[in-house]
């Protein structure tokens, strides 16, 4: 079955205006894949809109999680219970395909997954074969298996996936801070050599 949509109103710039009804937030589950530094954040985020958060990775533990509002489950029992999977992990040979056809198979229809980690974490085949056939509600994607992404990647063309340029690394603060730890770290490097007799 074909995932149908309706034609898209206009942006507002062009006198358009919402033709849609949104879903709330509240009391809705939030899954984190990966509750690290930013997957912690997230959660944080989750529980401010009240939604119930549970987590998991490879090696979380039970304290952690509670430790941020969260409750540890098994990585099945996520993808089946969270309206929005939200996917924060550094991509390695463990995490490499993580989501694939059979974890999509998982979630809700109404579920939406969020990956702005690394794109191989999500196997991109099985990602556009569920969105095509309506399997989960959609996604929000701003990291890619090839970026900058090609421009006739069906991710340009789906309605149901919200495709961003992986702007979540390129902001204004994180580049001031870049910079500003390469010279700390280069000139505590001279520093160091300096003082060597």
């Amino acid at each position: 079955m074909r995932a149908t949509s309706s034609p898209k109103p206009p942006p507002v710039r062009s006198g358009g205006w919402q033709h849609s009804i949104g879903d709330d937030l509240s009391g809705k589950t939030l899954g984190i894949i990966g509750l690290g530094n930013l997957g912690s954040q997230v959660a944080k985020i989750g529980l401010a809109f009240g939604m119930s958060v549970i987590a998991w990775s490879q090696n979380l533990t039970t304290e952690k999680a509670g430790a941020v509002g969260a409750a540890l489950v098994t990585k099945e029992e996520l993808l089946q219970r969270a309206d929005i999977v939200s996917v924060h992990l550094v991509l390695s040979d463990r995490t490499r395909g993580l989501i694939g056809a059979g974890e999509l198979a998982l979630m809700k229809r109404s579920a939406r997954l969020v990956n702005t980690s690394r794109g191989p974490i999500v196997v991109e085949a099985a990602l556009i074969a569920a969105l095509k056939a309506g399997q989960i509600a959609g996604a929000a994607i701003d990291v890619y298996d090839v970026e900058p992404l090609p421009v006739d990647h069906p991710y340009r063309n789906m309605d149901n996936l919200l495709a961003t340029p992986h702007i979540g690394y390129v902001s204004r603060g994180l580049y001031e801070r870049f910079y500003r730890d390469t010279v700390a770290n280069i000139t505590a490097w001279l520093d160091a050599k300096r003082s060597v007799p």
